[in-house]
Parts: C-alpha cells; structure tokens; sequence
C-alpha cells in the first residue's frame, strides 16, 4: 500500500455551529483524480486504528480527514491537540475524466456558449474537452470548464489550446 501521511498534526474544526473537527493532510505527493475528489484511506490516528476513511478535498489540491465525534472520543482528543496521523491508501486512485455529454452538459446552462460550441468543427470541439482534461486537479477542471462558457457564450469561435507538458498549468 501507498504510504500517503505520516506526521504530527493539530486536530482543527471549520468555524460555525455544527462545524466539522478534522486532521489536517495538505498536498499529497500525487493528484487525487476521483469523483468528488474523496480518496479512500486506512492507517492510524494516534493509536486508534481506522480501517476504513476518506480524505475529502478542501480546496486547492489540499485534503482533510473528519474526526468525528466517536473517533475524538476514543482519542480523548479535541479541536486544538496534537495527534499523531499515518494514512495509506486503500486503492489507487481512478482518473476523473470530463466526457464529452459532461461537457455539453454544462454547456447547456448557457445556451448562448452552448449554440456556439455546436457551430464548431469536431477538432475544434475536441481540443476545448482536451484542454478541459488536462488540468490536473478538479477545481482546474472546473475553472476552465467555467472559463470555455464565458468564452464561447462571448462568440470566441476558435480556439487554440494552451501548450501542455511538464509544468505547465
């Protein structure tokens, strides 16, 4: 199995009533491509034993793991301690992949983009899902989802895809 986390880290809880406690991961050394962005994990937290986890997603690549109530329990642990986390992962993580229908789908929120998406040739319509699938990260995913309607509903009838390779965003 994949070691993912092994350090010390301070339990946290987003603010608000009924906020969430959580242990705080940051990056992982690879990018999380699931739906959802949920990566299923087993490992221990302190000298409890967790069979069966899911890190979830906070926002720019970083990932958090729910303590909930039960779990703080057996711990004696609170927002605020330091607790020791080791995470592996249960399964490799699959590829999230926007399909074309994904993508037309989205499209038809705006039927103005979607019209001019329609208008194009099958190449052209291929490198703007391409360009699509090729951010790394889910949120990427979105931001250019959202960035291809602002474009295509303004009337921008080609496109020519940003260079792709190694550090390149």
């Amino acid at each position: 199995m994949l070691e993912l986390f092994n350090a010390e880290v301070t339990l946290e809880r987003f603010p608000g009533k009924g906020g969430w406690t959580y242990a705080p991961v940051g990056q992982l050394p690879f990018k999380v491509k699931t739906h959802f962005g949920n990566l299923k994990v087993c490992g221990r937290l302190d000298e409890v034993e967790l069979a069966e986890a899911h890190l979830m997603p906070m926002g720019q690549g970083r990932r958090f793991l729910p303590v909930n109530a039960e779990l703080r329990k057996k711990l004696g642990k609170q927002a605020g301690d330091v607790v020791h986390l080791r995470l592996f992962a249960v399964e490799e993580p699959e590829e999230l992949a926007v399909s074309m229908a994904d993508f037309v789908e989205c499209l038809a929120e705006v039927p103005k983009a979607l019209a001019a998406f329609q208008r194009l040739a099958v190449e052209e319509q291929q490198a703007w899902l391409a360009w699509v699938t090729q951010a790394e990260l889910e949120d990427q995913k979105v931001a250019r989802i959202e960035q291809a309607i602002a474009q295509l509903s303004g009337e921008v009838l080609t496109f020519t895809p940003p260079p792709v390779g190694p550090g390149v965003r």
